[in-house]
């Protein structure tokens, strides 16, 4: 008895360290800044499809809200600085160029002309978000602070899916696998004008809520968890065509922890209600305006509408189907490390790195979970390896092979954060404070020197060209360098990665001391 006293008197100590206003405000902070020197680093144009989604948001917030069709995409009239971004993509594809390449336009980069972007029938909602830093800005700088608005929005996200489950069960294992799931290609996506970064960490945020709530315990506050489940879908649905599939399972999925008389029960409360409600009428509004412009199915039913092309148009369902699936590790590497137009990979060693880690998760998920928490960690697998063949299988025969690694990305953060969390409530700290300790400091020195390392030759590519000098590229005059320099953003980003290191390792071994060793904790 007086071992369980302890127990909760030293998790209280640790919760008032740790508070869950103070949790959340680091964790979104840290992610932000992170996402800004990645904002920062990358040129203009510089990630997948960035120049239509930049035209996209400008158009958007100057009211047009679809612009006029024509053959190379929807016609709008933008900021010249912000139609120039369709012209300034000449090193992608070309390793050893440069992004210096673009040649600068005399004209006034403010004045009003016409710019034509591909993703003209999107959802407006990511647009509307990101795009209002384009009416303060007459040049380059507004495309930045666009890319750091969406970071900024997209950490937020992943910092209420942390707050939740943090909220419930503060576990070494919660830190050690969302530090997992922020992979270099998430917070690369996050510093895009992209939705695709959005999509995933509000994606993960309702996951994450509904997770918390399923699992309950006496810390979790229903009213929160059920607002962020509420916030985060209404937002995650309106991302992209393909948001309300991931959503869908990301609020389905963790209800196989429950049987059936909890489940009604569930069902009754009045904040799962409201926040099912919000969801929903997100959905509504979401697929109202994708079947209004039919900008998911349109390149489908008449692919020769569409300015873009993909190989395989005819090919039957089936065959999209296998010809995914046997690509699935090729695109596995898509969420952890492919930068830039998905033609600057991340070192091997990065991938080495998270691949040992997504592997060891695995494995100890599938050796001790059963029951339901099993289930349900089957379920998270195998929707990421099925989602991709079936929806290519699908797209294919009228839009021809689309699938990216990175499309996938909603269902990855799930997958870790969920085998994560059921972890957590698995092992409940029977290995040991030394080897916590341990583990610790092996996973977060890990982490952060590949990320750092993904983050560093990225940089450098674009900088010298792929193989350049390494002295030009931190000392010299590099052909092309970000705002502020290669040197000080490096030194920026090693200093943030240090002090979330830090941060991380302390709160895994100040949880690990205050917790009284267990045996495993069954879960049903």
């Amino acid at each position: 008895m007086r071992a369980t006293t302890a127990g909760g008197a030293s998790r209280t100590a640790v919760r008032a360290t740790w508070t869950p206003g103070r949790v959340f405000l680091v964790v979104w902070a840290l992610l932000s800044a992170l996402s800004a020197v990645w904002a920062l680093a990358t040129p203009i144009s510089g990630s997948p499809d960035e120049p239509a989604h930049i035209v996209r948001a400008a158009s958007v917030v100057r009211g047009q809200l679809v612009g006029t069709p024509s053959a190379d995409g929807h016609v709008v009239t933008v900021p010249r600085y912000i139609a120039d971004t369709q012209r300034e993509t000449c090193f992608a594809f070309h390793p050893e160029v440069t992004a210096n390449c673009p040649q600068a336009d005399p004209r006034d980069p403010g004045a009003l002309t016409t710019g034509t972007t591909t993703a003209g029938l999107y959802n407006p909602l990511y647009y509307y978000a990101v795009g209002w830093p384009s009416l303060l800005f007459s040049n380059d700088a507004g495309i930045y602070a666009m890319r750091i608005v969406s970071g900024i929005l997209a950490s937020l996200f992943a910092a209420l899916a942390f707050l939740v489950l943090w909220r419930r069960h503060p576990s070494p294992f919660l830190v050690l696998g969302f530090a997992v799931a922020v992979t270099p290609l998430t917070l690369f996506l996050n510093a895009s004008v992209n939705p695709n970064g959005l999509e995933a960490t509000a994606t993960l945020a309702v996951f994450a809520g509904v997770l918390s709530i399923v699992r309950g315990g006496p810390e979790v506050r229903l009213g929160l968890a059920a607002a962020v489940v509420a916030v985060s879908g209404f937002v995650a649905v309106n991302a992209r065509g393909l948001s309300p599939l991931w959503v869908l399972l990301a609020l389905a999925l963790p209800l196989v922890l429950l049987d059936r008389r909890s489940f009604w029960a569930l069902l009754r409360r009045r904040q799962v209600l409201v926040a099912a409600a919000v969801v929903v009428a997100g959905t509504i509004a979401a697929m109202a305006w994708t079947l209004g412009s039919n900008s998911l199915l349109n390149a489908v039913d008449h692919p020769e509408s569409t300015p873009q092309h993909f190989a395989g148009v005819g090919t039957n369902p089936f065959s999209g189907f296998f010809i995914t699936l046997e690509r699935t590790v090729e695109y596995a590497h898509g969420v952890i490390g492919l930068f830039g137009w998905l033609d600057t990979p991340a070192p091997p060693e990065v991938f080495f790195v998270w691949t040992a880690a997504i592997g060891v998760l695995l494995l100890a998920s599938f050796t001790l979970l059963r029951s339901r928490a099993l289930l349900l960690a089957g379920l998270l697998l195998a929707a990421f390896v099925l989602l991709p063949p079936i929806v290519q299988g699908v797209y294919i025969t009228g839009g021809g092979v689309i699938w990216q690694g990175r499309y996938n990305l909603p269902l990855f953060l799930c997958l870790i954060v969920g085998l994560a969390v059921l972890l957590s409530d698995r092992i409940a700290f029977a290995v040991g404070e030394g080897a916590w300790r341990r583990l610790g400091w092996i996973v977060v020195v890990a982490l952060a020197a590949a990320q750092f390392y993904a983050f560093e030759n990225t940089l450098r590519r674009y900088s010298v060209g792929d193989g350049g000098s390494l002295k030009a590229f931190l000392l010299g005059s590099p052909p092309w360098a970000p705002p502020g320099g290669n040197l000080v953003l490096l030194v920026i980003f090693a200093l943030l990665l240090a002090g979330g290191s830090w941060l991380a390792l302390r709160s895994v071994l100040r949880v690990t001391d205050d917790t009284p060793q267990a045996v495993t904790a069954p879960v049903s």
